[in-house]
């Protein structure tokens, strides 16, 4: 028979459990809400984010997580003269093309992504793949398995759009939520879904603040729209030889733009946008207003990117004086408009 200590102390780590599941994504009030009805913050090509022109972020993808960055847009693209025999190098990261920017393996990134994943196990974690490199279903298995990531990744059934909350996958263990815009087949790899099926998106090819608008562009003829989850797309490019992002408007874009675009596709689509996909997540009020959509108080603080990019951090520039920033952008820039020349 148990002694009353014994007893307490089991009580006592059982409401230590329960009190450690009552967060899910930061608030508890999101846990018994459905994965589809909530609002996320989607990082638009999450792993650019190195002293170049091309770059969509000021810093890297563990300080987006930390921050509360929920949504990741990856790009796979073929490497170039590559040496290696692993599967699971054939995909890299880059911007384009690797000769613009580079960010090494996706291996290495979705590693580092799983670290955080089972280090963080109240969290639910999307993962959208722009299929650049033109790759089979198939080609994503080797880099799944090297990662890790595949053993927290959620099978959705095929065609089925009743997701589960926010509890149950946590609870499933399986919380991270893979798409592939193009080429993903379910029969194959069942926890890579074809992102289109799911989820459409907004226009993302926007040069100034008029041209954001809540029409469908992808895909052209959803067949259920009004069941599918949708991203968003709130980000500028200016023009320099290609379309480079503009880091300069962040603030504005992120903010008062953002919300009145969510609010007018709130009312177009008739429910908030799932992923707000936006450049420099750190600049204006872009976590503030994801959970102002969720209907909760944003308790965030200080973002560590802001923190490691003020301190010269490495999720940040490594550059250490204005000088030396200077300099390093001019040589870039040069860099940037060479590789897009021969890009063209």
């Amino acid at each position: 028979m148990l002694s009353r200590f014994a007893i307490g102390a089991l009580l006592a780590c059982s409401l230590a459990v329960s009190s450690a599941q009552q967060l899910c994504n930061g608030y508890s009030e999101l846990c018994a809400k459905p994965y589809d009805s909530l609002t996320y913050v989607l990082t638009h090509n999450s792993y650019a984010f190195s002293a170049n022109p091309a770059a969509n972020q000021l810093c890297g993808i563990n300080d987006q997580l930390a921050d509360g960055v929920r949504g990741l847009k990856l790009s796979a693209v073929k490497p170039v003269n590559s040496t290696s025999n692993d599967a699971a190098d054939a995909i890299r990261l880059c911007h384009t093309s690797c000769s613009i920017l580079d960010a090494g393996n996706a291996k290495d990134t979705l590693t580092s992504i799983t670290a955080w994943v089972k280090e963080n196990p109240n969290e639910v974690l999307t993962i959208m793949w722009n299929n650049l490199g033109d790759f089979g279903t198939s080609d994503f298995n080797a880099l799944y398995e090297a990662s890790g990531i595949i053993e927290y990744s959620h099978v959705q059934a095929y065609g089925n759009l009743t997701w589960p909350t926010l509890e149950e996958l946590i609870s499933s263990g399986k919380r991270v939520i893979n798409f592939l815009d193009l080429g993903a087949d379910q029969n194959i790899l069942p926890w890579i879904m074809p992102q289109f099926n799911y989820v459409f998106e907004t226009p993302y090819n926007n040069s100034n603040e008029t041209s954001f608008s809540c029409v469908i562009d992808r895909p052209s003829d959803p067949e259920q729209p009004e069941e599918m989850m949708y991203v968003m797309n709130h980000f500028l490019y200016g023009s320099l030889v290609i379309e480079i992002p503009q880091k300069g408007s962040a603030n504005v874009t992120n903010a008062a733009s953002l919300l009145k675009q969510s609010k007018t596709c709130t009312t177009t689509f008739g429910r908030q946008p799932n992923f707000l996909e936006v450049d420099f997540y750190n600049k204006g009020t872009t976590l503030q207003i994801a959970a102002e959509l969720n209907n909760v108080t944003y308790t965030g603080g200080t973002l560590k990117c802001d923190t490691d990019s003020s301190s010269g951090g490495t999720s940040s520039s490594t550059s250490t004086s204005d000088a030396s920033n200077t300099q390093g952008s001019r040589v870039a820039i040069l860099l940037f408009i060479a590789a897009a020349v021969l890009v063209l």
